[in-house]
């Protein structure tokens, strides 16, 4: 009886996991897509790089996905068990609470090592795609800019008009302005014309920088006629950061990388990393006496409250983490006083649902 008990609820699980996932990593998928298209048609993106950008920021998402999907799949799952009759029907058959729950705690061990590869492996890398996308999108806006219109970029801040493209895929006759507020929040405008705009790589570094040849640059407050004019022969703006840099980042560093850093910003990273995992096996023991609701209950009556607790939980573990960083924790205590916490209140209502703290204060009546 134990392995067919084992078998059902393991496959109704994974059907409710693989539903809950599927929606989640639908709907990230789907707003992903809609802000990148956005950045697309503001011309602040190639067009042909949005839905490799979309795809690796649901790769990043998982971290919040995978988490959430087990803790709504074992309410759910429990929740019809309880409303159909089916939890009692197995208790009393003889079948055990350490027996009804194997299945879950199976499917949550599968899903934290794979929420684990996911944000220790996969995440990283996925950022770093993301980074060279970015930098290859920055060069690759000079070659989609469409010339005899004028375009705009940084939320409307910059303005950039080409009159024609030569045969060398230069743009001729350009005139950008720019602007934005100085440190006294007074706004400041910058102008600059030039007969030409090219890309120039620096092959060691992939420093990528937009030069324009034989121009004017005019800075200067509007309403105001102090401008500072300059007359250059070359003109350089960097696009796109050199490689070094933008490995520098700890969101795009290995897993290995961080633990051998003594910065306190890698440790808050890691230990990021390594709460996704942990956090869906303490969520799965929390979800098993909290999934159990009165027969004649609805199915999503403990849903809310999950759901709550989950934010909670979550947003705990960013706080910690962000306190790390800042070094105002010690990376030894770090997050874990977040998940022993969690733990503790996920032991001890266990402990409640199997009538252990009634049977102790029977027996200190007793004595």
């Amino acid at each position: 009886m134990p392995s067919v008990v084992f078998r059902v609820l393991l496959g109704e699980l994974t059907r409710t996991w693989l539903v809950v996932t599927g929606v989640l990593v639908f709907l990230t998928l789907g707003l992903g897509f809609a802000r990148y298209i956005a950045d697309a048609a503001a011309g602040e993106l190639p067009v042909d790089t949005v839905l490799a950008l979309a795809a690796f920021k649901v790769v990043e998402n998982l971290e919040i996905v995978m988490p959430i999907s087990m803790l709504l799949a074992v309410l759910l799952t429990l929740g019809r068990l309880c409303r159909d009759n089916e939890m009692a029907a197995l208790l009393a058959g003889g079948a055990s609470l350490q027996t009804v729950y194997r299945p879950f705690f199976a499917l949550a061990f599968a899903v934290a090592l794979l929420a684990g590869a996911a944000s220790i492996v996969a995440a990283p890398q996925a950022e770093r795609a993301m980074k060279e996308i970015g930098a290859a999108g920055a060069t690759a806006l000079l070659r989609t800019l469409s010339p005899g219109r004028f375009q705009t970029f940084l939320d409307g801040e910059a303005v950039f008009y080409a009159a024609s493209r030569d045969d060398d895929n230069n743009l001729r006759n350009v005139f950008i302005r720019v602007q934005r507020k100085d440190n006294q929040n007074r706004p400041t405008q910058t102008v600059v014309t030039a007969d030409r705009a090219r890309e120039q790589t620096d092959p060691e570094t992939g420093r990528v920088t937009l030069v324009l040849d034989n121009g004017w640059r005019y800075e200067g407050y509007p309403g105001r006629a102090d401008y500072r004019t300059i007359k250059f022969a070359e003109h350089g703006v960097q696009l796109a950061p050199a490689r070094a840099e933008a490995s520098s980042d700890v969101e795009a560093q290995g897993f290995m990388q961080l633990l051998a850093s003594d910065d306190p910003e890698a440790a808050a990273e890691w230990q990021t990393r390594v709460s996704v995992p942990l956090s869906i096996l303490i969520l799965t023991l929390l979800a098993l006496p909290l999934g159990r609701v009165p027969p004649r209950s609805g199915r999503y009556g403990r849903v809310i409250a999950g759901i709550l607790f989950y934010v909670i939980y979550v947003n705990a573990v960013h706080l910690a983490s962000t306190a790390v960083e800042d070094g105002r924790l010690p990376p030894a205590i770090g997050v874990w006083w977040v998940h022993a916490l969690v733990l503790v209140i996920a032991v001890a209502l266990v402990m409640r649902e199997q009538g252990v703290f009634t049977r102790l204060r029977g027996a200190g009546r007793a004595s």
